[in-house]
């Protein structure tokens, strides 16, 4: 589902300005000192595709959350024997 409109505005150097719309669309726009201004049309959209975004599936992160739990704690082990070897070594 998308629901959009068009906004549409007058861009001039003056302080005053008048817009000249047809059928909702600005065409043209005249500032209060006799100068052509630029109308800017911008189209604004909200899309609701809440449908296409599968649910959270629980069991894979669970099993992504294990997965780094696991290597965080063998990672810890490994530098622990590391640096236990090494002192045994800096202090024979």
């Amino acid at each position: 589902m998308s629901v959009g409109i068009d906004v549409a505005a007058c861009v001039a150097s003056a302080s005053a300005v008048s817009a000249v719309t047809v059928n909702g669309a600005a065409v043209a726009c005249t500032a209060s000192d006799g100068t052509a201004g630029t109308v800017a049309v911008t189209h604004l959209s909200l899309v609701d595709d809440s449908a296409s975004v599968p649910p959270f599936d629980y069991a894979q992160a669970f099993g992504f959350w294990g997965l780094a739990f696991t290597s965080v704690v063998a990672l810890y082990f490994a530098c622990l024997g590391i640096g236990t070897v090494v002192n045994f070594i800096r202090r024979s």
